[in-house]
């Protein structure tokens, strides 16, 4: 999986994506030629943005589907989903939906096309990991905040009502001795419901903790240089620890593309080649380059 990707043009500044998770396929799906993006969620569950773009005329409509990537899981497809086309006149041939990916892990979107010169099909790949924790709107705070308060005055006023009215007939008052039990009581259900809070929050926190565990910390790469040599020591940041420092494989004849852009202005980039001498340690003889901040990114395939 790409760790990192970078697209500048020295000439001019453009926004960019650096090491964005979104996932972009050209290919075919049987006659008709389609290029596929697909925007994962940020947090696992989450929502799939996927677009499906086409040139071709007599595409009649696109069909997505989630699936596991393999496994048994990967054979049996749910009911696909209809992409709606774009109403835009200027983007004819765009296609849009929204998929729930409810695991983390490797996932396919299956792509079909049916139009006038019959169904093709495509699958993409896609890698879905949480990125981030997503914090509560605050006035969805504030409105269940003030839910949760109705919730607790309402149970500690039935209990004292029940315990101080339940059984009186119809028109008697409580005498003193019943008023006492309930406000005895109001005052223990209180009790009950604030420790069931903090216990709620205490199992609250401790999940989000755990939550935050799986969120996805790519590899840390910490660069010196001495005399013209360029070192980079890859470390694991301890996301999952199955995660090697030793099992890349060649990405266009080489195991890293670095990327060496100089700051602040971007006015010069450098696309190397380090050379792998250890696992975690690669060296790079560097360029006649001038002094200054820069700025590295460095892309691997694992």
């Amino acid at each position: 999986m790409r760790a990192a990707a970078l697209l500048l043009l020295a000439a001019f500044t453009l926004p960019a994506h650096v090491g964005s998770p979104d996932v972009f396929q050209e290919g075919q799906a049987g006659p008709y030629k389609i290029l596929v993006t697909i925007r994962p969620p940020q947090v696992i569950p989450g929502v799939a943005e996927i677009e499906v773009r086409t040139a071709a005329q007599d595409v009649r409509e696109v069909r997505i589907t989630p699936l596991p990537l393999t496994g048994e899981a990967a054979r049996f497809a749910p009911a696909a989903d209809l992409a709606t086309p774009s109403r835009d006149a200027d983007d004819q041939g765009a296609f849009h939906g929204q998929l729930w990916m409810m695991t983390s892990g490797s996932w396919q979107v299956r792509v079909r096309v049916d139009g006038a010169r019959g169904r093709g099909e495509m699958s993409v790949p896609v890698a879905a990991v949480a990125r981030s924790t997503q914090s509560m709107q605050t006035p969805l705070a504030l409105l269940l905040a003030v839910l949760a308060l109705v919730l607790v005055t309402g149970i500690v006023s039935i209990t004292g009502a029940a315990v101080r009215e339940a059984s009186l007939s119809p028109g008697d008052e409580p005498d003193s001795p019943r008023r006492s039990r309930a406000r005895i009581a109001m005052g223990v259900a209180a009790a009950i419901v604030t420790t069931a809070l903090f216990f709620g929050n205490m199992w609250w926190q401790a999940e989000a903790r755990a939550y935050d565990r799986y969120i996805y910390k790519p590899l840390e790469m910490k660069p010196t240089t001495t005399a013209g040599r360029l070192e980079l020591r890859i470390s694991d940041p301890g996301w999952l620890r199955s995660r090697a420092l030793d099992d890349f494989i060649p990405d266009h004849t080489h195991l890293m593309h670095l990327f060496v852009v100089r700051l602040p202005d971007l006015n010069a980039v450098w696309h190397l080649h380090p050379r792998r001498e250890d696992s975690g340690l690669f060296v790079q003889d560097l360029p006649a380059m001038p002094a200054g901040r820069y700025q590295l990114y460095a892309d691997v395939v694992h």
